[in-house]
């Protein structure tokens, strides 16, 4: 079991590692072949060198802007926390309760749905002016992005569950909650990390863009003044340590998800055979 999770997360890294490579380069070929504007553009090496270098050809250094960047990734990382864990929990109860309470799903779901189509840039003002500016307002934009997807495929994984396991549960007695916690769970979990992954980048991205609309903190406010005072480096900069902190919680999500996995995912019990 410990060498099955073990040789997966050695995987996942290696992938992630091989897929910043390949971006980076792909990133470098399009600047050459659409002869990009060198003034706003940047390669990766320019990026790196804003960040890291010593010759600096503004009034500022790479240790202030540094500094800046992670003062602002702290501001961010704190709206996106709170966003995501309000979004995974509220989601978890909902299916829960779509599951348990079939009735539940058959009212509501096409409410959530019905959300789920209006662009979060729409719906972002709104939650402004009825919770006004604050963590309240952070909390929420974060919390619209990562709910839906969770919800649709928590709820899928719920619900895939065949009628033959089931009816064993029942047959010795068990009810809905004994359904739900012996054999629902366990294949809901794939479908639950599946959605955690691209949760985890999507609260990055709600935070951001409430700090965008109605902030002056954060990487998303950062994107304003950089392009208030024409740094266009600091742009570039700030794109790829939201690209940084998006992937490294996507591999963060991975791992856990596959240790997760090996010790109470369906296949728990065959995982070190494989």
């Amino acid at each position: 079991m410990i060498a099955y999770a073990l040789r997966r997360i050695g995987i996942t890294v290696a992938t992630v590692v091989a897929s910043v490579v390949i971006l980076c380069l792909l990133w470098q070929l399009a600047l050459v072949l659409l002869h990009a504007n060198p003034l706003i553009s940047r390669t990766p090496l320019g990026v790196f060198e804003y960040l890291f270098s010593a010759h600096q050809t503004t009034t500022t250094t790479a240790a202030q802007h540094r500094a800046q960047l992670v003062t602002w990734m702290w501001t961010t990382l704190w709206h996106a926390a709170w966003g995501f864990v309000i979004g995974v929990l509220a989601s978890m109860a909902v299916a829960v309760a779509f599951t348990l309470v079939p009735v539940v799903e058959f009212m509501f779901m096409p409410i959530a749905m019905l959300l789920r189509t209006v662009p979060l840039l729409a719906m972002a003002p709104v939650i402004y002016l009825v919770f006004g500016n604050g963590l309240v307002t952070a909390s929420l934009v974060g919390t619209v992005v990562v709910f839906f997807p969770l919800l649709v495929n928590l709820t899928l994984g719920y619900r895939s569950v065949s009628a033959q396991q089931t009816d064993v549960i029942r047959v010795y007695g068990g009810g809905a909650w004994t359904v739900w916690r012996k054999v629902s769970f366990p294949h809901a979990l794939p479908h639950f990390f599946a959605s955690l992954r691209i949760a985890v980048p999507g609260a990055i991205t709600g935070a951001m863009l409430y700090e965008w609309l109605f902030t002056f903190e954060g990487l998303g406010a950062g994107i304003n003044t950089a392009k208030s005072h024409f740094d266009y480096g600091g742009i570039w900069a700030i794109v790829v340590f939201v690209t940084g902190l998006s992937i490294l919680g996507y591999t963060i999500a991975s791992i856990v998800e596959t240790i997760v996995l090996a010790e109470w995912g369906p296949d728990a019990g065959r995982a070190g055979s494989r």
